[in-house]
């Protein structure tokens, strides 16, 4: 966890040509609930149509705020959730998420599909508490990361739909670079979250849990928004700091807004609901050194800037 006190400022700016499509950190949400019934407006839905099937928000493990997604099988109820939007057949995309394996947990699955799911050219699987693969099932071939112990990871998967190429990244280290289908055979336009722990070379699929949190997806090469994003900025004081900083939010028209911070892996490591005061608003927090993203969002605009902390 992070400690963040909130504290804020804003004018004019330069957005980066990284564009975020949809993000998700389950906070908005209900400790208990079905995330494909209350998040049916974020684009998550049930794999079968299956009212049992969903992802369960849950108060027990989280990375930001409060809640995170749970997608276990229990023996009696086993959710497959998916995550959908309009399928992409050029550009390059990026994928990042935390997630959870817990102590001798038989693992997890995570499909990368079309939009209707008709198709599913890469998938991860989480084979226990200790190893994960990145699949090409084109090709049939893989990269392997072992040595990952139980808790939180974070995992970054990009789709360059153009160069038809794909790398996978584990807390922030390349698993390596392979071929992609993706914008060939299919459209790059879903994820699904199941709780079957797949082996490719076994075919066995027992029982998984695992906890999902701060779920991003990011246009690489966007400029979508720049007009409506140029017309104001966050500014941020100072800037470098030493995680103390300052933003004004004077100059901006909105009632209600979701700020986030984000790392360069594309984890949200802190999120908040702010209104418009036409105050100053302050940030105290504890991250590690580095270049993060302030982001500021409301229905109909986002305001954005990097702010590095030493």
């Amino acid at each position: 966890m992070y400690k963040v006190l909130v504290v804020l400022m804003m004018t004019p700016w330069f957005v980066s040509a990284q564009f975020s499509v949809l993000s998700e950190s389950f906070d908005d949400y209900a400790i208990g609930d079905l995330v494909s019934t209350v998040g049916a407006s974020n684009n998550w839905g049930l794999w079968t149509g299956l009212d049992a099937e969903s992802c369960v928000v849950s108060g027990d493990e989280f990375v930001s705020e409060l809640n995170s997604g749970y997608v276990v099988d229990d023996g009696t109820t086993s959710t497959r959730a998916t995550w959908t939007w309009s399928d992409y057949n050029e550009g390059k995309y990026s994928f990042s998420a935390s997630v959870l394996v817990p102590e001798e947990s038989t693992g997890g699955f995570i499909g990368f599909h079309d939009s209707l799911g008709l198709e599913m050219p890469h998938s991860i699987s989480l084979l226990g508490d200790s190893t994960m693969l990145f699949l090409d099932w084109e090709a049939f071939s893989y990269l392997e990361v072992t040595g990952i112990t139980p808790g939180w990871h974070t995992i970054l998967v990009t789709f360059d739909l153009d160069n038809l190429s794909s790398e996978f990244i584990v807390d922030g280290v390349s698993a390596g670079i392979m071929s992609t289908s993706f914008g060939v055979t299919s459209g790059f336009g879903g994820v699904e979250f199941g709780a079957y722990a797949y082996n490719p070379f076994t075919g066995q699929q027992p029982p998984g849990a695992y906890y999902i949190d701060d779920l991003n997806l990011v246009d690489e090469l966007s400029t979508i928004g720049l007009e409506t994003l140029n017309s104001s900025k966050l500014t941020v004081l100072p800037n470098p700091s030493n995680g103390s900083f300052t933003i004004d939010i004077s100059t901006t028209e909105f009632t209600s807004a979701k700020l986030t911070l984000t790392d360069m892996t594309g984890t949200v490591v802190y999120s908040n609901i702010i209104s418009n005061t036409g105050s100053l608003h302050s940030i105290d927090t504890l991250l590690g050194s580095g270049m993060y993203i302030l982001s500021l969002k409301d229905a109909e605009q986002q305001w954005s800037e990097k702010i590095i902390i030493k």
